[in-house]
């Protein structure tokens, strides 16, 4: 039961001194798609918006994976595009798309959908030019993932519980048997 309060004060201390970083983080995902976050709270996002969230989740306490992965994704991914274009101005980044992509490869290898991640991404966005990024950054985050996690974030608290989840679809004999009559 300390966890959880715990947990909460040093959130509260990190809210404290970034208050962007507090409550569901819509509006912080809209100025990252937008461009308009400044640079250095979209640093303060993919930093302190992942440790606070990450003291969330370790304490115990119920929280949302979704929006908190897009936000801590689409700040990487301005962060990543920002640093591109200082070192290479010629280069035709564009920090909204990188946000997009950003958030797109960050939910791809937590959650190990990387088509739905993409499909996702073209769905919202509507944002075609984005595609050939998307596929090579989703795709990519799904090998690290695979290769460096045992489950993904959905299956996290169950395999600890010591409950086996699938990681890919095994037909079942009796259905086959069944079939083939």
């Amino acid at each position: 039961m300390w966890w959880p309060a715990l947990g909460a004060v040093a959130i509260g201390a990190i809210g404290y001194f970034a208050p962007h970083t507090m409550g569901v983080g819509y509006d912080n995902i809209q100025r990252l798609l937008t461009g308009t976050a400044p640079l250095q709270m979209v640093l303060s996002l993919c930093l302190l918006k992942y440790l606070s969230w990450s003291i969330s989740l370790g304490s115990g306490t119920s929280g949302g994976t979704l929006a908190p992965l897009f936000t801590i994704g689409g700040a990487l991914g301005v962060l990543l595009g920002s640093l591109l274009l200082k070192y290479f101005p010629a280069c035709p980044i564009n920090l909204p798309t990188a946000a997009l992509i950003g958030m797109a490869a960050m939910f791809a290898g937590a959650s190990r959908a990387w088509l739905t991640s993409i499909v996702f991404a073209l769905e919202t966005t509507g944002q075609i030019n984005g595609l050939l990024p998307l596929l090579g950054a989703c795709v990519a985050a799904y090998f690290v993932s695979f290769f460096l996690m045992k489950g993904s974030i959905m299956t996290e608290k169950i395999r600890r519980r010591g409950v086996k989840t699938p990681d890919a679809y095994e037909p079942i004999f009796c259905e086959i048997l069944l079939f083939a009559i």
